[in-house]
């Protein structure tokens, strides 16, 4: 009873010094120190995330997010208890008074200066953060002076946890998170003043109606954690998950149509995975998937980024057809196109013919509304996480108990910027629920990003090749890229080897989960009559031809040779075509397999029909970000590929074509173009009728704010 009434602050501590008391005293610091920093934990959470679900509709905070939140917290509650004790201890030995209000303003004190070195770590600083470097040392020597005097008693409302931790997060808070898009400094100086004012007006108001609640050191935590918990429980109720459209009477004929169900897996290149003979067993799930399907060694991807190559799939156009490629002068405000006003998707036309349609995609940059990509979809799902990676937020403790959590845990997915596969997962498997047969057929569009930068892939698939290093940090990952195909530095050995394994753990987990879907769809008994696609949009690279990323403007097989598995309704036995095939013959496949007549405008063709010899040619352009080529003549002009046979010929507006054979040499080592040879001059004669047929660019489409903050959140913009 006695260290019940202790801890709480009801009791005045004991007069003698003896050794159970001096125990109890320092029992008390500390517990006051963890209180504390769960205080400044829970709000710190509350206005970070709060914020940015205000601002960003389509945020929200996945079960992984939360665990992670909860973590750093009790990296909070340690470092707090540690500190107060130590501090009790110290106040101990040097014979001072050690009471429950001495001990309130010790663990007030060890959070100010922790928050002031915090601040001081990330120098140079907003303006607002030297706004709050100030607080942090006017409120610093106030509560040290507290310390040091006899009246310390008169600093209740000063030192009660809520108080100092509203007061060193207030101003930043305000000026660089609600009101970020402000652009008045002086407004936001005002108003960033006014927050402190409030807070302090606030504080000494309470402090005289309830004058002993800044010592209740069981009553700040359990406030702490309800307030925790009724702000997770109100954001988990407002979560959105997709509901699939009810099933209405389809056209007639509609019932004898096919499922679709299309997944791309963002980023992935065809030789890391494991079923196209890759070292690593990166997707056990495709290669058994693929005993029963039809896999295309020859895939080829239309462009090097999400956007176009996606239009691909959705249209049957090449991108300057489809006019969804970057811009020709990428800026800022104008980073890339969305697809012309009359495209008309392939959502679109299975939702006339009686089709329920949903997707649900990771990549909510480049497969947003604003793309025109989502016509069509009744179900339309671009969800993200809300960002809990404060590089740019100094101002934040997170940072630092980060860096001490990275100690035990790997920490990389605290600068994840989208869904994983199994939030992915989640929403799929209920919109798969509602599919019944018999019914309504559906198409379903799913995208995973795990193996997309920053490459953050959840446990076990982090560890599951070797490589990883925890000095590479995921949030500088698009800076060290860039700095790389720029030119401006050589990938380090432990550099790339922790990327590559990262990668390929990002496959792995999207492997694992597009598994369950697949094992869904046969229980479900939908899987039979279903046309299952699984493919990718572009790849990647790793220092190969000394590029590291993607959206780079290039053509090389890394970037555009993707995997593609297709099984056929009522397809059993496994097959395998060599054919040259692309994204824009994925439309007309599915017009074909309904009995559809297809557009005379469509470029691809239906590979139920195969065309024997190599007659066939695919195209691929590269386009770049506006992140990288300034200054630097690698990255002027325009490439784009043809191959037809074995050959590949890569055009370039602004230097030397190009000509491998990729059966031979799929590295691209060896330029076998020769001015006058005929095979390259046969091939740059069809690549540039293709060229010369294309239409006119139309006025580049400037985005607004939102659109470029999403975009900026996955690294394709500053």
């Amino acid at each position: 009873m006695q260290l019940t009434a202790f801890v709480c602050g009801d009791a005045a501590m004991v007069a003698d010094h003896g050794f159970g008391a001096m125990n109890r005293s320092i029992f008390h610091g500390a517990a006051c120190g963890g209180a504390t920093w769960l205080v400044y934990g829970t709000i710190e959470a509350v206005l970070c995330v709060s914020i940015q679900l205000w601002r960003f509709p389509e945020m929200d905070v996945p079960g992984w997010q939360w665990t992670l939140i909860a973590q750093l917290m009790g990296i909070y509650v340690v470092a707090g208890f540690i500190l107060g004790g130590a501090g009790s201890l110290l106040l101990n030995w040097q014979k001072s008074a050690p009471t429950p209000a001495r001990n309130q303003i010790l663990a007030s004190l060890t959070l100010t200066l922790a928050f002031g070195a915090n601040l001081i770590s990330a120098w140079p600083l907003a303006r607002s953060e030297y706004i709050a470097l100030i607080i942090t040392f006017l409120l610093a020597g106030t509560l040290a002076a507290g310390l040091l005097s006899d009246r310390y008693g008169q600093l209740g409302f000063l030192a009660s946890p809520w108080t100092v931790s509203l007061l060193l997060l207030a101003a930043p808070w305000v000026s660089r998170d609600a009101l970020d898009g402000l652009t008045s400094p002086f407004l936001k100086m005002a108003l960033s003043m006014l927050s402190l004012v409030i807070v302090l007006a606030g504080a000494s108001v309470w402090h005289r109606v309830r004058p002993r609640q800044g010592t209740r050191v069981l009553a700040h935590a359990a406030l702490a954690t309800s307030i925790f918990g009724i702000f997770l429980t109100a954001v988990a109720l407002a979560g959105r998950q997709p509901a699939m459209p009810a099933d209405s009477t389809p056209p007639a004929g509609a019932l004898n149509y096919p499922n679709i169900l299309l997944i791309t897996m963002d980023t992935v290149r065809a030789d890391h995975t494991s079923v196209y003979g890759y070292h690593r067993d990166t997707t056990p799930a495709l290669r058994e998937f693929a005993r029963g399907a039809t896999v295309y060694s020859r895939a080829t991807a239309t462009s090097d980024f999400t956007l176009p190559t996606h239009a691909a799939l959705f249209t049957g156009l090449y991108p300057n057809w489809s006019g969804a490629l970057a811009a020709l002068e990428p800026r800022p405000g104008n980073i890339a196109d969305p697809l012309r006003p009359d495209t008309v998707t392939l959502a679109e036309i299975l939702r006339a013919k009686g089709y329920r349609t949903a997707e649900v995609a990771a990549n909510f940059g480049f497969l947003g509304d604003w793309t025109g990509l989502t016509r069509g979809f009744a179900v339309a799902d671009l969800r993200r996480p809300v960002s809990l990676s404060t590089g740019d937020r100094p101002f934040y403790l997170r940072a630092a108990a980060r860096r001490v959590l990275s100690l035990m845990i790997n920490t990389a997915r605290l600068d994840r910027p989208s869904f994983n596969a199994w939030d992915i997962n989640t929403r799929a498997l209920k919109l798969l629920n509602a599919m019944k047969p018999g019914g309504a057929p559906f198409f379903l569009f799913l995208n995973y990003m795990d193996a997309h930068t920053p490459y953050v892939p959840d446990p076990p698939f982090d560890t599951r090749f070797p490589g990883l290093d925890s000095h590479v940090n995921p949030y500088e990952l698009h800076d060290l890229k860039l700095q790389v195909a720029s030119g401006k530095r050589r990938i380090l050995p432990n550099e790339k080897a922790h990327l590559i394994a990262q990668y390929d753990g990002g496959i792995a987990e999207e492997d694992a989960a597009i598994g369950l879907v697949l094992n869904r769809l046969r229980e479900l008994k939908l899987y039979d009559n279903t046309l299952i696609v699984i493919t990718s949009d572009h790849g990647d690279t790793f220092g190969e031809h000394g590029l590291a990323d993607h959206f780079l403007g290039f053509v090389y097989q890394d970037l555009v040779h993707i995997p593609l598995l297709i099984k056929y309704p009522r397809q059993q036995a496994p097959a395998s075509s060599d054919e040259l095939v692309s994204q824009v013959d994925f439309l007309p496949t599915v017009l074909d397999l309904l009995g559809a007549k297809a557009n005379s405008g469509l470029q691809g063709r239906s590979l139920l029909r195969p065309i024997p010899g190599e007659g066939v040619a695919v195209f691929s352009q590269g386009t770049r970000s506006g992140l990288v080529g300034v200054g630097n003549p690698r990255f002027d002009g325009l490439r784009r590929a043809i191959l037809a046979g074995s050959l590949k010929l890569i055009s370039w507006t602004a230097g030397a074509p190009e000509m491998y054979d990729v059966a031979a040499d799929p590295t691209e080592s060896l330029n076998l173009y020769r001015p006058g040879e005929p095979r390259a001059v046969e091939l740059s004669e069809r690549l540039r009728s293709w060229v010369s047929a294309m239409p006119a660019r139309k006025a580049p489409t400037k985005m607004n704010k939102s659109t470029l903050e999403r975009l900026k959140s996955l690294g394709y913009t500053q």
